[in-house]
């Protein structure tokens, strides 16, 4: 069987059972306290925390997930894996362990055919129930089910409270020869014999502060079953990467491979490590250097020093995106729309980490260059080459001892120990949610507020609740700002980058008017932000809502604006080009998107003029909602397309022939709407993502007007007709710079004129020239003086003065006279000004406000000089 049956056949068999299939979520949660998505039951935290109720009671998915907690083993083993995909089924108060375990057994025995003496189970020492349920029901002999302790058989609780409960494990038993001898223990074993392959956990017990445990009147089941371990198992091969799941990219590898792939090691770990980048880029996520974007440009680096292992040139790493894609694009067809884009990232992250190992071999040579004969390189460097430039220990021990050294490896191991505990922390946070309610406690109903905003800008509706900024409900409201909860709303809430609308509230029940000063979603319905400027407010009464119309409608032209500029971006530069962020504003957006280099002038022009076209053909803008894989048949984009799974239908605004995206937001009836389209700027916003700050409408049409103004402005002082304003400067300038450079040769054949008074004065002390002069002018002036009174003294002592604004500037230059230094001798002189200075032994500069005294200080800075000569 292979693995695209087995996931099919999973599914279907929980659909008979009465479970409703829902698609993969994201590896990147709508959660701050979650880095990835690290498991199944991650989509419905809410739910197993009793936060919302759930739409079904009985649930089936086939779940991305991304994992580090195991990274370091991954490429060692022939099980562990970053990215992998988990079947799970879910019953959220409905059936419980009896159920969760005939499930399981009869898909395993039944749909798969597994023979039920090679299936070993383990399951909580204290849970005799399961116990029972597997030895009396199932009837599997008490020899293959093996009690364990919390650290093999327990879930949770996260913190001190919160869900929690026992679990038990099934176990595929490979045979005696895969084990370490007659006397291993079983599945608890670390040998190769046993494969875990389905976790079951009954979520029964809220723990308390005290240690508690309070049995829940809700109990939840959530399991896992490794896609990856079963497709193993059931194509007959022990390890992973040996299943088809790999074997397309397994032969890719070795194809650009030039050494033998006897290394099997990083030839795991790229297959491995390939499937994450690429579902890892078609979630969103971009190489940085924190959070998610962090972990992506570690796996990629891992994977170049496992491809250079192998022998593979630079630029072949980006050529196995193209076996994922059609190992797995079918089942998430995310990836194959990203497809150009993830190779992009790939080739472009190569490039920059080879020039970051060539970095580490620099540092490396740096470190050894301060040891001494046979010594060690410090466990700390081994640390930081490894960390911060990416070296592989190995590497660094390999260069040592060609040269004489060895390698601290306790240092490191300490060292990297550290790091894993901060990893440790980091990942405890990933893979948990802090709990902060019991569940014993109703799941509360998501209160919805309907959204008519889309045709109505004016609507009447019932105000259903009031609360403060900070929270909490309050009585009859006058004066100030509180927020309001109606059951219709014709604002739209703040999302998708498109910013919230503002408006007006009238009480029709009593005397009252409020500001809408913002809109936002929440659980509870769709908050109003609002400043209460007459009368008062109570729940149930009956209220106007009116969205400041001048307002949306430019809000509306930069929404469809963005959609115009998406696709002239991807008609320009690529089809890689994805949205990765926008800020819609009223005729004003910011607009960030995935590419990899600045985009030159012409490439901008062309852009602006395609964004432009549907504009002055004035075409139709098309809304409509469709199934979600209907649209995407269509053609419609979804930049983050984790917002639409699991939706009924979903929102397709289209400008025909042009541009077809999912969108919540508002937009223009036709494109003839919009007017004038201007790009402001251009400029990047992290690794591989740009941003473009546009004008339209009538913002866009002020902004030519003033550079019309401008120019107008500029014709008239350069006295040229506007069209030869470009000519007019260019001649402008041109006769600058010819002017500069006059200006500069007659102050040259000044500073030579007065160096030679200067030298006339000069005295001679001990076989050196001093010689000092105080002139009109600034600091290059007086450089200039000194530069050339030096070049004809030869060994000297020169101090300048020059006057500028009533400022006194000093310049000390010397010339083969180690006794004297030119950064003493302007910090003596700036003391008599009120100022200070410094620079190097032979060129000094400073200066002060009171330039009067510019003589004396110049003359008492000389006199230090002699001093210094006639003293040594």
């Amino acid at each position: 069987m292979t693995s695209a049956e087995l996931r099919r056949l999973y599914l279907d068999y929980f659909r008979k059972e009465g479970h409703t299939v829902l698609p993969s979520s994201s590896l990147v949660p709508d959660d701050p306290t979650l880095l990835f998505t690290s498991a199944g039951m991650v989509q419905f935290k809410d739910i197993f925390w009793g936060r919302v109720a759930p739409a079904h009671p009985r649930v089936t998915t086939c779940q991305k997930c991304f994992r580090t907690t195991d990274i370091e083993r991954v490429g060692t083993t022939a099980y562990h894996h970053t990215f992998f995909e988990m079947l799970g089924n879910f019953s959220f108060g409905d059936y419980f362990k009896e159920g969760a375990i005939a499930l399981a057994w009869r898909f395993l025995t039944g749909e798969l055919g597994l023979p039920p003496e090679r299936l070993w189970v383990s399951v909580y020492e204290e849970d005799n129930e399961a116990y029972a349920i597997w030895r009396d029901e199932i009837g599997i002999p008490a020899e293959r089910i093996v009690r364990l302790g919390k650290d093999h058989n327990w879930w949770g609780p996260v913190g001190d409270r919160g869900p929690c409960g026992p679990d038990t494990e099934i176990f595929w038993d490979w045979g005696p020869e895969y084990g370490c001898g007659p006397d291993c223990p079983g599945p608890a074993c670390d040998c190769d014999r046993f494969s875990e392959i389905w976790n079951l956990v009954f979520i029964q017990h809220d723990a308390q502060p005290d240690g508690t445990l309070r049995e829940l009147g809700k109990k939840n089941i959530d399991t896992g079953l490794g896609l990856e371990r079963m497709t193993a198992v059931l194509e007959g091969v022990h390890s992973n990467f040996d299943t088809d799941l790999f074997a397309p990219i397994v032969e890719a590898i070795a194809a650009s491979a030039r050494f033998p792939l006897a290394d099997h090691q990083s030839r795991n770990l790229i297959a491995d490590h390939i499937r994450a980048v690429v579902f890892l880029v078609a979630d969103g996520v971009r190489p940085g250097s924190e959070a998610q974007g962090y972990v992506l440009r570690r796996i990629l680096r891992r994977m170049v020093r496992a491809a250079d292992a192998l022998g593979m040139r630079e630029g072949r790493l980006r050529l196995l995106v193209e076996p994922v894609v059609r190992s797995l694009g079918a089942v998430y067809p995310e990836i194959e729309e990203r497809r150009s884009l993830a190779e992009q990232v790939i080739t472009h992250e190569e490039r920059t980490f080879r020039r970051t190992l060539r970095a580490g071999e620099a540092r490396l040579r740096e470190a050894l260059a301060r040891l001494s004969a046979g010594g060690r390189v410090p466990g700390r460097v081994v640390f930081e080459l490894y960390d911060t430039y990416g070296f592989p220990p190995e590497l660094t021990e390999e260069i040592a001892r060609e040269q004489g050294f060895s390698v601290d490896h306790a240092g490191y191991d300490r060292e990297m120990e550290a790091q894993r505990a901060r990893s440790r922390r980091v990942i405890d946070v990933e893979a948990h949610l802090t709990a902060t309610a019991s569940l014993e406690a109703e799941a509360e109903v998501l209160r919805r507020t309907e959204f008519v905003g889309y045709g109505s800008l004016e609507v009447e509706s019932d105000l259903t609740e009031i609360s403060e900024p900070a929270g909490g409900e309050v009585a009859p409201v006058s004066t100030g700002e509180w927020r309001f909860i109606f059951r219709r709303t014709p604002f739209y809430a703040e999302a998708g980058g498109q910013v919230a609308d503002t408006g007006w509230i009238e009480n029709l029940s009593r005397p009252g008017r409020a500001e809408v000063v913002d809109v936002q979603k929440s659980p509870h319905g769709t908050l109003h932000t609002v400043r209460v400027t007459e009368g008062e407010f109570r729940e149930r009464d009956r209220c106007r809502l009116v969205v400041d119309e001048a307002r949306r409608r430019k809000i509306e032209r930069a929404h469809t604006a963005t959609h115009l500029l998406h696709a002239a971006l991807r008609r320009v530069l690529g089809e890689h080009v994805i949205q990765a962020g926008s800020a819609v504003g009223p005729e004003e957006f910011r607009f960030d998107f995935t590419h990899f280099a600045a985009l030159t002038p012409a490439e901008l022009a062309q852009v602006e003029e395609l964004a432009f076209a549907p504009v002055l053909h004035d075409l139709a803008v098309e809304v409509e909602e469709l199934p979600l894989d209907e649209a995407k048949k269509r053609g419609a984009i979804a930049h983050f397309e984790e917002e639409y799974r699991g939706k009924d239908r979903v929102r397709v605004v289209e400008v025909p022939g042009v541009s077809m995206e999912l969108c919540g937001g508002t937009h223009v009836r036709r494109t003839g709407e919009i007017g004038s389209i201007v790009i402001l700027s251009e400029e990047a916003v992290g690794a591989g993502t740009r941003r473009l700050r546009v004008l339209v409408g009538e913002a866009a049409r002020r902004h030519l007007f003033s550079l019309r103004e401008e120019r107008k402005q500029l014709a008239a002082l350069l006295d040229v007709p506007e069209g030869e304003v470009l000519s007019g400067a260019t001649k402008l300038l041109e006769e600058e710079k010819a002017i500069r450079r006059r200006v500069e040769s007659l102050e040259g054949e000044l500073a030579t004129f007065r160096s030679r008074d200067a030298a006339a004065g000069a005295r001679e002390v001990d076989g050196t020239k001093l010689a000092s002069a105080v002139v009109e002018g600034g600091v290059e002036e007086a450089k200039r003086l000194a530069d050339a009174l030096a070049a004809q003294l030869g060994r000297s002592v020169v101090v300048i003065g020059a006057r500028a604004e009533g400022k006194g500037i000093v310049v000390a230059k010397v010339v083969d006279e180690p006794r004297v230094s030119a950064g003493d001798l302007v910090r003596i002189a700036c003391q008599g000004l009120g100022g200070k200075g410094g620079g190097r032994a032979t060129f000094a500069q400073g200066g002060g406000p009171h330039g009067e005294a510019l003589p004396q200080a110049v003359e008492k800075a000389i006199a230090h000089a002699e001093v210094r000569l006639k003293g040594a």
